[in-house]
Formats: structure tokens, C-alpha cells, sequence
């Protein structure tokens, strides 16, 4: 029994202490595992344990092991990845413009003879917009906070609806309309927000 206590206490030590040297705060910890800030709380004050597989994520999230959380020795300084992650994010981003950049081109060449290329041309980097926000959404899913993937589907929503309206102005004199079927959209996106930010239970909405 003894014994429990002590593995409890270390846990519940290590957590407090990988949490503050990754400089993030509870809530935001809890929004990553799906949990609320209280129970965050309640595991870094010995009162509870996380199970495993939140152990394994709370170890991920925080660059260690779960032998680190597990361990009365702890590491001093954690290896920096963030300047990594935003250098793999950019690059990511940059690729999907360099695609745009070069379905241009290929169309330029295509249709150097001809006046469609003075209407359509610009049409790869206006695909970009949608296509950079579901890379950025994607990434941020894995490495940022949830606070911005409400800003990039909001992008995302809005440059859809641009590709749509710039694709279909030549055809439909009221394709403007797509920006008023975004609205609601935008709408409902915002009140999705808003209920994930209740937590229920101890646990938050399994849809992320």
C-alpha cells in the first residue's frame, strides 16, 4: 500500500513538473486528450491515476516516456521541437503553392495563344487558399490548440466558397449565392466550438 502511494505521488509530481517545463497550461492539456481541465487537476494532485493509454498521451504531448512519468529522475530540459514543427508546418503549406505555382504555369503554357488564360489562370492559386487551410488544420490538429481550428475552418468555409464562386461565375450569374450558404455554416461552426468548450463528466465531446 505504502508502496501505491509513493508511484501515485511520483506520478502525480512528474505530471505537474513536465507539464510547467513544456510551459503549457491544464486546460490546454485537457483539450488535447479529450478530458476536462479538472480532472488534469485532480491526477497532478495524487488524487486519481489516468489510465495508460491517457498516460501514454499525456507522455506524448509532453516529449517524454512513460518511463520518464513513471521515474524519480527527471529529465532537466526538454528537446525543443516546436521550431521543427513550424518549419514542417511551412513547408507543408509551401508545397501545396508551389503545386498552384506550377499548375499555372502549365496552363500559361497551354493557353499562351488563347484569351482563357486571362480568366482562368489565376483559378490554381485560388484552390491554394482551401488546400493550405486543410494542411494547417491538419497540423494543428496533431501539435496546436484547438483555439486556431476554429480559425482555419473558418478560412476553410470561406475560400471553398470563393473556388466555388470564381469556378462557376462564367456559367451562373448567382453563384455568388454560396457565400450566403456559408454563413449558416459559419454559424454552426462557431456553436460547435462553444459546446466543446462544456466538458461533461470529467471528459470531453469525442468529436474534434
Amino acid at each position: 500500500m505504502e508502496k501505491e502511494e509513493k508511484i501515485k505521488k511520483t506520478i502525480a509530481s512528474n505530471l505537474v513538473y513536465y507539464r510547467k517545463l513544456s510551459n503549457l497550461k491544464q486546460i490546454y492539456v485537457a483539450e488535447k486528450i479529450n478530458y476536462s481541465d479538472k480532472a488534469i487537476s485532480k491526477w497532478e494532485r495524487g488524487e486519481g491515476l489516468p489510465d495508460i493509454i491517457v498516460l501514454y498521451a499525456l507522455a506524448e504531448i509532453y516529449g517524454v516516456t512513460i518511463n520518464d512519468l513513471l521515474s524519480e529522475k527527471r529529465i532537466r530540459r526538454l528537446p525543443s521541437s516546436n521550431h521543427n514543427k513550424i518549419i514542417v508546418t511551412l513547408l507543408s503549406v509551401g508545397l501545396t503553392w508551389l503545386v498552384s505555382t506550377i499548375a499555372f504555369a502549365i496552363l500559361l503554357w497551354l493557353g499562351k495563344e488563347s484569351s482563357w488564360i486571362n480568366h482562368w489562370g489565376y483559378v490554381p492559386f485560388i484552390y491554394a487558399i482551401p488546400a493550405s487551410c486543410i494542411v494547417l488544420l491538419v497540423f494543428n490538429k496533431m501539435w496546436g490548440k484547438r483555439i486556431f481550428s476554429l480559425f482555419i475552418v473558418s478560412g476553410l468555409i470561406w475560400s471553398v466558397a470563393l473556388s466555388l464562386d470564381r469556378s462557376l461565375c462564367s456559367y451562373l450569374d448567382w453563384s455568388w449565392l454560396v457565400y450566403i450558404i456559408c454563413i449558416p455554416i459559419q454559424v454552426l461552426t462557431l456553436f460547435w466550438y462553444l459546446m466543446r468548450r462544456n466538458p461533461k463528466h470529467g471528459y470531453r465531446s469525442d468529436f474534434k
